[in-house]
């Protein structure tokens, strides 16, 4: 195997076992009674304005950080995984006001697939532009995304496991 070919394994293993996580243990225990519980006062999440879903953005200077509501964090995975595969495609990123959500986490599952099939055909030694504050190559991007989901997902497995445990 050639070190390219172990680096796609490993990244390729590596989404693998977070979307099994979260297609066994997270996505499917989210419902409308959840998708828009606010955790506390504090706390962005997404909106319907102008027949569109709009997602509030924090204050990141704040202190405490605001809270997320389980629809924020699928907006968020959204978000900056349809941006990483359009700039990887040749494209260009979105800013979060101009991003419109599903609204679903069908979406999450289709951008997995896109994301994986591009793992298994592209150079990853291919430097991007647009995504990090320098050109990155696009072997570090996928490893960039596989944190990003594992930490999304498991935020949104803490907020189920929050709300199941809640007292009536």
């Amino acid at each position: 195997m050639t070190g390219s070919s172990l680096t796609v394994r490993a990244l390729r293993t590596q989404l693998d076992l977070i979307l099994l996580f979260a297609n066994e243990h997270v996505l499917p225990r989210i419902d409308e009674t959840v998708l828009h519980r606010e955790p506390s006062s504090n706390c962005v999440g997404v909106r319907r304005a102008d027949g569109r879903f709009v997602a509030d953005w924090p204050d990141e200077t704040a202190s405490p950080l605001s809270e997320t509501t389980i629809a924020w964090l699928l907006w968020h995975i959204e978000w900056w995984w349809s941006n990483t595969l359009a700039v990887c495609r040749g494209g260009s990123a979105v800013g979060p006001d101009a991003y419109e959500w599903s609204g679903t986490v069908s979406r999450i599952r289709t951008l997995a697939h896109e994301w994986s099939e591009l793992l298994e055909t592209a150079d990853l030694e291919t430097p991007i532009v647009g995504l990090m504050p320098d050109e990155t190559p696009l072997w570090e991007i996928a490893g960039w995304v596989n944190f990003e989901l594992t930490k999304n997902i498991s935020e949104i497995g803490q907020l189920l496991m929050r709300y199941g445990n809640a007292r009536p």
